[in-house]
């Protein structure tokens, strides 16, 4: 019994706790894989690709393909602008459905060449003021509010007036700005 009490146990006898360290490395490299790819799939995801240009990149790509006078040198980001052509005072428009809220538009219209700005003044600017109130009350308050629809607004207005430029010959309409869009 004596030989009992004395006997301690050796290393190979205790069982040891915990995990052993090439378990713990391929743990660790486990979760950073698997982080890495959480990001790539929300970079692919968010990010905008090549394939599927952003709004802002569409608009430029349509405005150089107007252009023909202009060299092919890829997409402008700043154009030179041609001749604006202005009503005479501001739109005051009432939105589907609201009676007591106004939408207060200011409408700027890029002609090309700059010399037929005001030959467009003087023969399209009353069908064009008409076309403009039609389209914007035809939207609801709340889609009005909305700035998805008040970028996509002009591209709109764009397809909607030009039918009035081709009667004009040798004129061409280049964009559609909005400098005042209040809504009261």
């Amino acid at each position: 019994m004596a030989d009992l009490e004395h006997e301690v146990p050796t290393p190979e006898e205790t069982p040891k706790k915990g995990i052993r360290l090439p378990v713990l490395i391929g743990i660790i490299l486990g979760i950073i894989v698997v982080q890495a790819g959480i990001v790539l799939a929300a970079l692919k995801i968010f990010a905008p690709s090549a394939d599927h240009p952003s709004p802002a990149a569409q608009h430029t790509t349509e405005l150089s393909q107007d252009s023909t006078d202009e060299e092919e040198t890829g997409p402008i980001l700043v154009q030179k602008v041609e001749g604006i052509v202005t009503p005479k005072a501001d739109l005051y428009i009432n939105p589907r459905g609201s009676a007591s809220h106004i939408v207060v538009l200011s409408v700027g219209i890029e002609v090309s060449p700059a010399e037929k700005a005001k030959e467009v003044e003087e023969k399209l600017m009353i069908p064009i003021q008409d076309r403009i109130i039609a389209r914007v009350s035809s939207y609801t308050l709340e889609e009005l509010q909305d700035l998805k629809l008040r970028d996509s607004l002009r591209t709109i207005l764009r397809s909607d007036l030009k039918p009035y430029f081709n009667a004009l010959e040798g004129v061409k309409l280049r964009n559609v700005y909005f400098p005042k869009f209040v809504i009261q």
